[in-house]
């Protein structure tokens, strides 16, 4: 039987987010009033300010089976991103790094199950629970024989 602790936890837990660097310090300019005539040569040039950088967050997740039951290895990934996707643990969690300024979308993938697709909003959208696909398994069974009795002649 499994606890039901870790998928209550991940539910109060939500989306972890990582504090963004700290910003670089500005020294303060000198107090000392510019004379009339020095005004235009000596008036300072303000940069332009730097676009913002996308928040760093991990999600944090559970993908379970029709049943209720962890999905060990499912594929998690943020649709559009190849370097972003991870696999689920033992206990069918995941830890997503994103960097993303509008919330991602989410693509969990599994064999013999549909995948699923959700924009993650909020903590209950990291919760997946997987539907079979029809007839997988009976599928599955009639071509492992098939290729059995294959092997053996």
């Amino acid at each position: 039987m499994h606890s039901a602790l870790p998928l209550l936890a991940l539910s109060l837990l939500g989306v972890l987010v990582l504090p963004p660097p700290a910003a670089a310090q500005q020294t303060p300019e000198p107090a000392v009033a510019p004379k009339p005539d020095m005004l235009a040569e000596a008036m300072p040039v303000t940069p332009p300010a730097s676009p913002a950088r996308p928040e760093k967050k991990i999600l944090a997740g559970n993908v379970v089976d029709e049943w209720g039951n962890a999905l060990k290895g499912a594929t998690v990934m943020v649709v559009g991103d190849q370097l972003h996707s991870v696999s689920t643990n033992s206990a069918g969690d995941y830890l997503l790094p994103v960097t993303a300024v509008a919330p991602p979308l989410l693509r969990v993938s599994f064999a013999g199950y549909q995948d699923a697709e959700r924009v993650a909003r909020g903590p209950a959208d990291l919760l997946f629970k997987m539907e079979p696909v029809a007839g997988y398994r009976k599928a599955l069974k009639k071509r492992t024989k098939a290729a059995t009795k294959a092997w053996k002649h």
